[in-house]
């Protein structure tokens, strides 16, 4: 991958916000993870352990009848409260009209790209991994949309693909639906390869040439 000004700018941030919250954001190690059991989730499954560490933030919780559901899709406002709940845990969703009112309050705060800050509607939507990339770049302080998006993903090993042998935009799928268990590992990646929190995302576009190779 060829260094560019725009990979150093980045490290730089990631420098700074983790010499500022380092004790914040330490990530968790494996013995630390609670240990839960779904019937629908075996030991070997690529999922098991990043479904351990979502449950262990508090981010996510299994279903009543045992099973975690690993490949049921995920609404915008889920996905959206799943990664607002890995960095910043004490926000919570009390919301009066809807359950997500708080995370979006705040998505709105950070200027990040969701259907609608305000309308229930869209919140329910099934999110497609084309916008996960979007919000997900949104978050490490930039401003892309669509293949750019998914571009700076897979530079920043923030995404595989579904050959990470062989990392492309095609095979990121992003017009695809996104799981359960998917929406984890996006946030899971964040999380440990991330700029080491939440950013706001600038007004103005990111200019896409600035993308790294991958």
């Amino acid at each position: 991958m060829k260094i560019t000004a725009f990979s150093k700018i980045a490290f730089a941030t990631a420098l700074i916000i983790s010499l500022i919250g380092i004790s914040a954001l330490q990530g968790v190690k494996a013995s630390e993870l609670q240990r839960v059991t779904f019937s629908d989730v075996q030991k070997s499954q690529w999922y098991a352990s990043t479904i351990e560490w979502g449950i262990s933030l508090n981010m996510v919780k299994g279903y009543a009848d045992g099973t975690y559901k690993p490949n049921k899709t995920v609404t915008e406002a889920e996905f959206l409260a799943m990664l607002i709940r890995a960095f910043e845990p004490n926000l919570t969703s009390d919301g009066k009209i809807h359950w997500a009112d708080p995370y979006y309050v705040r998505a709105k705060q950070m200027n990040y790209p969701v259907k609608s800050y305000t309308q229930i509607t869209p919140r329910n939507s099934i999110i497609l991994r084309k916008q996960v990339a979007e919000i997900i770049s949104a978050a490490e302080g930039v401003h892309f949309t669509g293949d750019d998006a998914i571009h700076y993903l897979l530079a920043f090993g923030l995404a595989n693909g579904s050959d990470p042998t062989k990392p492309s935009i095609q095979g990121f799928h992003g017009e695809l639906k996104l799981t359960r268990a998917e929406a984890l590992q996006f946030i899971k990646n964040l999380y440990e390869n991330g700029v080491g929190g939440l950013l706001e995302r600038p007004q103005e576009a990111t200019d896409p040439r600035d993308i790294p190779d991958f």
